[in-house]
């Protein structure tokens, strides 16, 4: 799947992305049956507690998110990869029918995600 989120040119991309990058996360180990909606409640940033108690979820199913330091995140189940976030891309953008100089610049961040749980037929369709 890929996205494209609008942003105003002074935002925190860095949170922005991160905060895309946990919901991609939450859904994921949603579809993979992990009962996280106890402490995993809302979007916020998860507290070092939440974490722990996290990767004490994951142990014991046998999974393993590896988030790299380059923007990248994936998720294994076992060996096999069940779901990739890919390094987001930004592109500054100009909008000229803006009045307000303030305004005309903005951001452009593509997001580009992969899971099993995506439907094959969207996807096809989306790279033709």
């Amino acid at each position: 799947m890929e996205a494209i989120i609008l942003l105003n040119h002074d935002e925190n991309t860095h949170a922005v992305e991160e905060q895309e990058k946990q919901r991609f996360l939450r859904n994921c180990l949603e579809q993979l049956g992990v009962p996280i909606q106890e402490f995993w409640t809302s979007d916020d940033p998860l507290t070092p507690q939440q974490r722990m108690k996290l990767r004490s979820i994951l142990l014991s199913y046998g999974i393993q998110v590896i988030d790299s330091l380059d923007g990248q995140l994936q998720v294994y189940v076992e060996n096999d990869l069940v779901a990739e976030w890919f390094k987001s891309l930004y592109k500054l953008k100009r909008d000229l029918r803006q009045r307000d100089l303030k305004k005309q610049l903005y951001l452009e961040m593509t997001v580009k995600c992969w899971s099993i749980f995506e439907d094959d037929t969207q996807s096809s369709d989306q790279e033709r």
